[in-house]
């Protein structure tokens, strides 16, 4: 394979190092260079000229791109986070701006906001962190909520799997393991993360991608009938729009309760919604009993019938 080549396959980034061990000789190095398959970003290393640009900016700082910052880059779930995370071996000594422009100037962490992981990683130097290690990095760093959003994302979208778990759960201190232990697949945004959790902490009986026949897969269902659907940041139009009310027209139907929010009320007014949700829930209206009681109904008869998918 060409210089180019391997260094688009191991994450846009590459030093020397790295590419010896991969048989790359220096003057296919230099090749590329000269042709412009490869610009150099720092002392030794060299990046493909469309690498992404938060990973050339963790190599100008000297390190490797981690945390949120790899998160946004896997397409994963996050809040938003203006800084650029970078992880750097516990002997780094001093480190630069993430800027290319003008002069290599010493690293401003506030100026360049730049927050600096430290933690030595063996093997061959790398651009950007794998994402079990960016997950670890970030649920050391990051609020509680924002590690569990995104590692509840990345279960959800089948970026890891179960002995990833247990590898992200040893990488983590002792004091956040927990985030890892309430991981939940079932959680497809952020806004259903804050939702479950809220629910988790007051000890309510929950369950997250309910199927409920002749209707689909439900977000949230709170005890026997209280179901919470969470709309997502986008505005619901068309066939969206319409297939979202046939359900919740089916579910009442059949006895359960609707409680449908938004990503904005969640994310903007989140102590009313979450005052109301308990509120239903102190009520007692989450559960099945006296007028509000299970309705079977004829599947053929179900408004939902054609939305319905697994």
């Amino acid at each position: 394979m060409s210089a180019a080549t391997v260094v688009r396959a191991h994450g846009g980034a590459l030093p020397y190092r790295a590419l010896d061990e991969f048989g790359v000789s220096r003057a296919a190095v230099a090749s590329a260079v000269r042709r412009g398959r490869l610009v150099q970003v720092r002392e030794r290393w060299f990046a493909v000229p469309d690498a992404p640009v938060d990973v050339v900016r963790a190599v100008r700082v000297g390190g490797s791109l981690t945390a949120s910052s790899v998160a946004r880059l896997e397409g994963l779930w996050v809040r938003d986070d203006p800084l650029l995370h970078v992880r750097v071996p516990r002997s780094a000594g001093r480190l630069w701006s993430p800027s290319p422009d003008g002069p290599r100037v010493p690293l401003d962490r506030d100026a360049h906001r730049v927050c600096v992981h430290y933690r030595t990683v063996p093997g061959r130097p790398t651009a950007r962190d794998d994402l079990v290690m960016a997950l670890a990095e970030m649920a050391r760093c990051a609020p509680r909520l924002d590690a569990q959003i995104a590692i509840d994302s990345a279960l959800s979208l089948g970026r890891i799997g179960g002995a990833d778990l247990a590898a992200l759960r040893e990488l983590v201190g002792a004091s956040r393991r927990g985030i890892v232990d309430l991981a939940d697949a079932g959680c497809q945004s952020g806004v259903e993360t804050i939702v479950r959790l809220m629910l988790h902490g007051h000890r309510v009986r929950h369950r997250t991608q309910v199927r409920i026949d002749g209707v689909g897969r439900v977000d949230v269902l709170v005890g026997d009938r209280l179901v919470i659907e969470i709309d997502g940041q986008g505005f619901h139009t068309g066939p969206e729009f319409e297939r979202d009310r046939r359900r919740d027209f089916e579910l009442m139907l059949r006895g359960y309760l609707v409680v449908r929010v938004s990503y904005a009320m969640v994310m903007r007014e989140w102590d009313a919604v979450r005052g109301g949700l308990l509120e239903l829930i102190e009520r007692g209206d989450h559960r099945w009993g006296g007028r509000a009681r299970p309705r079977p109904r004829d599947p053929r008869r179900s408004l939902a019938r054609r939305h319905i998918t697994d």
